[in-house]
């Protein structure tokens, strides 16, 4: 009988879940790797369409854009939110 322990297997591909926190909620993510639209599908179906992925450092503060076509390699605790996009692909009238 064998004890499964995520610590155990991590660094063993993709197919890994991982704990990330989006817009202050805590969600996990079937895969360590996902793009950014992927990583805003892991909350709400309303803040898909017309927005865009955010990286959050500790204190709250946008690190960067992640683009939907762009793929990120996820950490566990990492924080993203989900913006309005303005002006681009998605945007309502």
């Amino acid at each position: 009988m064998s004890h499964n322990n995520e610590q155990k297997n991590q660094g063993n591909g993709n197919d890994e879940s991982v704990e990330i926190f989006l817009d202050g909620h805590p969600v996990t993510s079937p895969s360590k790797t996902l793009n950014g639209r992927q990583t805003r599908e892991l909350g709400p179906g309303d803040r898909v369409e017309g927005f865009e992925t955010q990286e959050e450092n500790e204190n709250g503060k946008k690190k960067r854009t992640i683009r939907d076509d762009e793929t990120i390699e996820l950490h566990k605790g990492e924080h993203f939110r989900t913006v309005p996009n303005e002006g681009g692909p998605g945007v309502r009238s």
